[in-house]
């Protein structure tokens, strides 16, 4: 498992500024509204009282995931989940 902190380029792609790989890091970036974290449902499960987590469940993975983030989020996870659900199809409940 793997967290990127990053922001969007002018053209909308993610510009990796950092990456963590244990989810106690990877919730930690997230809790301090550094970025996004993709974690395994269960995973973030265990983050449930800190961060809001929203399961991707129509990714063709093997591994159910969700992404995690502070609330109240920022611009960098607006735009965030405005890309995921666009690249997801996710409904916009966030």
């Amino acid at each position: 498992m793997r967290a990127t902190t990053c922001a969007l380029t002018s053209a909308g792609r993610p510009a990796i500024a950092f990456q963590a790989g244990a989810s106690d890091a990877i919730a930690a970036l997230a809790e301090r509204g550094l970025g996004v974290g993709i974690l395994s449902e269960s995973m973030a499960a265990a983050y449930g009282d800190r961060l809001a987590a929203r399961v991707i469940d129509d990714a063709q993975e093997i591994a159910r995931l969700a992404l995690t983030w502070k609330t109240p989020y920022g611009p960098a996870v607006r735009a965030f989940l405005a890309h995921a659900r666009r690249a997801f199809a996710l409904p916009a409940t966030a």
